[in-house]
């Protein structure tokens, strides 16, 4: 008896089912790594940020921007952007745009100055404990707290 050449239906449903299964699997992988990165970067932006604001302080005896203003750098922010050139003057560090990270710098009252990272629209959780943003605060004695 010859056979055919060729596979049958259920060989290619089986073949089918298995390539499903494995796609499934490398998805929730890569929302995995991808969310250990962003918290990683957020985490040492948030660092970088608050010992830039320090050095900021010791040269200016004020911390920047001025008291009471906000500077936001959203994710999707060109990199010549009038705040992240504000930003890059004075501070020397240059903020990551395209990360899926939203960046809020804000001086206030005290001196104390605030940096909050957050995954950009709250779309996913960049923690495992589920927290979408970590923020950070610096006094003028330079004392950082991590919140």
């Amino acid at each position: 008896m010859r056979r055919h050449a060729g596979f049958t239906l259920i060989e290619l449903m089986v073949v089918i089912a298995i390539l499903g299964i494995l796609g499934a699997t490398a998805v929730q992988c890569y929302r995995t790594i991808q969310q250990r990165a962003c918290s990683s970067e957020a985490s040492c932006m948030v660092k970088q940020i608050l010992d830039a604001e320090i050095m900021y302080f010791l040269q200016n005896d004020k911390f920047f921007p001025e008291v009471g203003q906000t500077i936001m750098i959203f994710h999707n922010d060109l990199p010549s952007k009038a705040e992240i050139t504000q930003t890059k003057d004075p501070l020397k560090i240059t903020i990551p745009v395209g990360h899926f990270l939203d960046y809020n710098i804000t001086n206030l009252p005290g001196p104390v100055c605030m940096a909050t990272i957050s995954s950009y629209g709250n779309s996913f959780a960049l923690f495992k404990d589920g927290s979408l943003s970590i923020t950070g605060v610096v006094d003028d004695t330079g004392k950082i707290d991590m919140l």
